[in-house]
């Protein structure tokens, strides 16, 4: 391994250490029935919503999700299972009004935080 891939993975893994405990705590608040546009990111949201709708730490975790999963593609690491993925998934969910049987952002909080052994 190169010293500029050792670098990236260094960087890659700091960067999904902080995310990770910035989502756990928004998560957990989420799940407590705060911050319950935590899955609302700006650039998926609805049209026809009101544009008050909106939640900043939303559009903050989302961009550092990308970025991870963009150092995660430069690396090839993408295929492996992510916070940052599952994040994501959860976003696009939130807005597929399609998809009948979505979690409420309560519910998708819970879900996560049980995914990531956060329960309790």
């Amino acid at each position: 391994m190169s010293r500029r891939t050792e670098k990236l993975v260094a960087s890659l893994d700091a960067l999904e250490a902080e995310f990770r405990v910035a989502l756990v705590k928004e998560l957990r608040l989420c799940a407590a029935g705060w911050e319950t546009e935590l899955f609302l990111v700006s650039s998926m949201r609805p049209d026809y919503w009101p544009p008050y709708l909106i939640c900043e730490t939303a559009d903050e975790l989302f961009a550092e999700a990308s970025a991870i999963l963009a150092l995660r593609a430069q690396l090839g690491v993408d295929a492996e299972p992510c916070l940052a993925a599952d994040y994501r998934d959860a976003c696009v969910r939130y807005v597929n009004f399609d998809d009948h049987h979505r979690p409420g952002p309560k519910q998708q909080a819970q879900l996560l935080l049980r995914q990531l052994g956060e329960c309790g």
